[in-house]
């Protein structure tokens, strides 16, 4: 299976560097190909700075980042939630990748409601791939796990604007969300941060 890791932190030090590099370091590269993407060590600029208006100038990192996302057959997201949301440059990363004609394509013609319910409106490019999504967050991990599907709250909005507007809008199937809630609280232990690398180890290599 073609693996594609990302971590979409910015800062090169943080425990999502460290989860990043225990998922890596456990994935069973004799049955796997395993490529990664680590955006803090990436030169880009994460601005759509036309929209759709008009094309951005090729970017190298971009462009490599467009061919793995088609190359992978799974994708694992890592990301801290900020202010119920991922950070803003795992955001215009994604602003830049998942493009229409690479991640999906839309029908501009018609009326949006009827394309819609007879599946004309929109086609998802990426089909038959799945993810899965790591985060770390101020609030319990609980409170994630519950309410990262259709159910919309602000604390949810993080998991699930990655798993249900972007990769179910493009046809990845999310399989998976873990969450190490109460970042920098007194219950975050480093015994506690160890245990969650070892859950992490121990879910990499039985992919």
């Amino acid at each position: 299976m073609n693996i594609l890791v990302i971590n979409g932190h910015p800062d090169k030090k943080s425990f999502s560097a460290a989860i990043f590099n225990k998922v890596i370091d456990n994935l069973d590269n004799e049955k796997h190909e395993i490529e990664t993407l680590n955006l803090a060590e990436m030169k880009f600029d994460p601005v759509l700075r036309f929209g759709y208006r008009e094309r951005m100038e090729e970017d190298a990192e971009i462009v490599r980042s467009q061919e793995l996302i088609q190359w992978a057959d799974h994708l694992i997201f890592i990301y801290p939630i900020w202010w119920s949301s991922m950070p803003s440059l795992m955001k215009g990363w994604i602003d830049r990748v998942f493009t229409p004609g690479i991640a999906y394509s839309s029908n501009q013609k018609g009326i949006f409601v009827l394309n819609f319910i007879t599946g004309r409106q929109f086609k998802r490019l990426l089909k038959n791939k799945t993810a899965d999504i790591i985060t770390t967050s101020q609030g319990p991990g609980w409170w994630y796990k519950i309410f990262s599907g259709i159910v919309s709250v602000p604390d949810s909005y993080g998991v699930a604007v990655l798993k249900n507007a972007v990769l179910n809008h493009c046809g990845i199937k999310t399989k998976k969300v873990i969450n190490l809630g109460n970042m920098n609280r007194d219950s975050n232990t480093p015994e506690v941060r160890k245990k969650f690398l070892k859950k992490i180890a121990n879910y990499a290599s039985n992919i």
